[in-house]
């Protein structure tokens, strides 16, 4: 039996609140991302990232429902997608064709 230590158990209460939030400030967006602080800072300064800003533009804050939208943007298509379009496309051709 494998044994597990106060700060783990803490560590899995803390991701397991953060997915709830809505908001996150910028240390919990990076701690959802898994990227470093200064990334996340580049990305809000080229607004490569959606975020606010709160009155007065001193702190940062990421809707948690647009940072999932925004990590998920660049969708890599299957294989079988590929066929499954590479197909469609051919029977749509060879029918204009005819």
């Amino acid at each position: 039996m494998k044994k597990i230590s106060v700060l783990e158990v803490m560590t899995e209460i803390r991701d397991l609140l953060l997915l709830q939030k809505e908001i996150f400030t910028m240390s919990e967006v990076c701690s959802y991302t898994g990227f470093e602080r200064s990334y996340i800072y580049k990305l809000t300064s080229t607004r490569k990232i959606p975020h606010f800003k709160s009155p007065g533009g001193k702190n940062v804050f990421f809707k948690r429902i647009e940072i999932n939208d925004w990590l998920t943007q660049n969708r890599i298509k299957t294989f079988e997608e590929i066929d499954e379009e590479v197909n469609r496309k051919l029977k749509s051709f060879k029918k204009s064709s005819n």
